[in-house]
Formats: structure tokens, sequence, C-alpha cells
């Protein structure tokens, strides 16, 4: 299966490549050491792939940060 490279995408445009090529997915988040994800909530926040790791059973899992 080709899985297609999403790196430095916004994240809605990297799932929607990977549902199109039927790519199963997994998203981690990267925050800094003292944030958490609730810190964003209700605030407008672009979200990045800044790694993609393909596993051996083609699944993949993008790590992304907010800005």
């Amino acid at each position: 299966m080709q899985v297609p490279n999403v790196l430095a995408l916004p994240l809605e445009e990297a799932v929607q490549r990977l549902e199109a090529a039927g790519v199963q997915y997994e998203i981690k988040v990267l925050l800094p050491p003292r944030d958490s994800e609730a810190d964003f909530e209700g605030k407008e926040v672009r979200k990045y792939v800044v790694r993609q790791q393909t596993l051996p059973d083609d699944r993949s899992v993008l790590t992304i940060v907010y800005r």
C-alpha cells in the first residue's frame, strides 16, 4: 500500500489524504512540558504534522503540534 507523505501539512489536509488512500492513522499531540490539550480548548489553533511514522501494518502515526 502506498502511504502518502503528509509531513508539514495542516492536520485536516493530512487526514483527508490518508483517508482517501485508505490508510489507518493515529494522532499524537506534542506540547510543551507545562501545557496540556485543555489549555487550548476554546482557542483557535492550527494543527500541523511534524512527524509521520509508518508502521509495518501500513498504519501511520502522526505527531502534531499546535500553532
